[in-house]
């Protein structure tokens, strides 16, 4: 099941922004500036149901909270831009109005009731419902406009849901549940040696002298200058009250002064400091020795590698605070790799060689012993039974079922990892069951709603196919 959401990722993206309410406290996410070419605060329009900012803006949020999590809560707006988030933010932001729109065509509504309803179901009662209001400085018409849209989404769904077929539930399961009955024999890179001679490593060296290069330098002109958190608890709490809204956890809610304390310290001192900042920037634009010179390589601990890939096209970085400074850089002089001399190029030519012979002669051992060996049975496995073969590593388990099941070889064997092999596995398929019915009717739960959610993603993705050439779409954005 994790297998299948892996390879089906922009449809669980799909899912996950219409069947739940994730704009609930999400916030904006540095949004920035963009042009308006139609009527204020709409962006596009689906027939007669329009695209407004806010939905563009509650669409990249939940977007920016996705993509956030994957990259271990360390998403910045800077890589956002580079994937592309606000472009498929507003595309998203369309989709659901495509959905609006023919929900209303259907005669589709809601009902204020219905958006009691889910207040209460999300808040418990109108207090707490308050509150979050108060603290997210929204005004109730605003929070209930948005969520009155994504309760006709919710409903044109319901209309819509279609319940899988045995045979769909079956087929879905023998895809996940298939299993094979395997001899395996594991030989390790341990048990063979390889001996190298001097003449070996020098013949190597001088055939591939440009692959073992130094690493690339830059030669730039540095500025750091040390944020002064030097502030009056009076102070940081002027600051945090004017700037409170940027203060906020994952529901919304705004932490207290108390608890982002040193944040705060960190944002007064930015803001304090900035005018500084960007008057060093200019007089090293201009040149002026108010800088010294480093030379660094592209992995440092002074600039980040996203600072660096902008230093290195545009040959000046503005400034950024990194490690409790602000930091400007201006590049100088770009040191292009040289081949090492062998000397120096030995231990890694040593390296390389070792694990390229070590690589032959375990897949020359294991052409020997395909064939005819004589293993373990380990009786029959799914792709998901990693952990009842004892021989290997739980990791190594994994990887070998899946190159197993994917593979058209019945008898062979299979190295791990494939680039430089730990271990050869030799295996045998004795026998076949196209649906291992003990795991299936384990997991039937699992595979019922996962089959339910693949049939309603095909036609969801269908449906706003069709509706897209159907209905007239204007986009304003410039």
């Amino acid at each position: 099941m994790i297998e299948w959401m892996q390879t089906h990722r922009k449809w669980l993206v799909i899912t996950i922004w219409i069947a739940t309410i994730a704009f609930i406290g999400a916030g904006f996410v540095g949004w920035g500036q963009f042009q308006l070419s139609h009527k204020e605060g709409t962006v596009a329009e689906v027939k007669d149901t329009p695209v407004s900012v806010k939905d563009w803006q509650d669409a990249y949020s939940r977007i920016f909270d996705i993509y956030n999590k994957q990259f271990g809560g360390n998403l910045d707006e800077a890589t956002a831009e580079k994937l592309g988030l606000k472009k498929i933010a507003l595309q998203q932001a369309i989709q659901d109005a495509i959905l609006r729109q023919y929900a209303k065509d259907l005669g589709l509504y809601v009902t204020d009731k219905e958006v009691a309803d889910k207040i209460l179901e999300v808040f418990k009662d109108t207090k707490t419902y308050k509150q979050y209001l108060r603290n997210a400085g929204m005004k109730p018409a605003e929070f209930e406009k948005s969520l009155r849209k994504k309760i006709l989404i919710e409903k044109l769904l319901a209309f819509l849901h279609l319940k899988p077929t045995n045979t769909e539930i079956v087929s879905v399961g023998s895809a996940l549940y298939n299993a094979d009955n395997i001899d395996i024999k594991v030989l390790k890179k341990s048990d063979i040696s390889v001996d190298l001679k001097e003449s070996d490593i020098k013949n190597y060296w001088e055939k591939h002298k440009n692959e073992f290069l130094s690493n690339e330098k830059y030669k730039i002109a540095l500025v750091k200058i040390p944020l002064d958190i030097n502030a009056t608890d009076e102070e940081l709490k002027n600051f945090y009250q004017k700037n409170r809204q940027n203060y906020k956890n994952a529901s919304g809610i705004i932490l207290s002064f108390d608890k982002v304390k040193d944040k705060v310290k960190i944002d007064y001192a930015k803001e304090k400091m900035f005018k500084k900042a960007i008057l060093a920037y200019k007089k090293l634009k201009a040149n002026k020795t108010n800088y010294e010179i480093v030379t660094i390589n592209n992995a440092n601990d002074i600039i980040p590698a996203e600072k660096m890939q902008i230093l290195k096209k545009e040959g000046i970085v503005k400034p950024f605070v990194y490690n409790n400074s602000f930091i400007t850089a201006k590049l100088l002089e770009e040191i292009k790799p040289k081949p090492l001399n062998y000397e120096t190029a030995k231990p890694f030519v040593i390296e390389k060689l070792l694990v390229l012979k070590s690589k032959q002669k375990l897949i020359e051992l294991s052409k020997e012993e395909y064939k005819t060996f004589k293993g373990e049975n380990i009786g029959f496995v799914t792709k998901y039974d990693a952990l009842k073969i004892k021989d290997l590593k739980p990791a190594q388990a994994v990887e070998f079922l899946q190159k197993v099941f994917i593979s058209q070889k019945p008898n062979y064997f299979v190295l791990i990892p494939e680039s430089n092999p730990d271990v050869s596995i030799l295996y045998r398929i004795k026998e076949q069951k196209l649906l291992y019915k003990k795991e299936f009717e384990q997991n039937r739960e699992n595979v019922v709603k996962l089959t339910e959610g693949m049939i309603n993603m095909e036609l969801l993705n269908d449906l706003l196919n069709t509706l897209s050439q159907t209905y007239k779409i204007k986009v304003y954005v410039k």
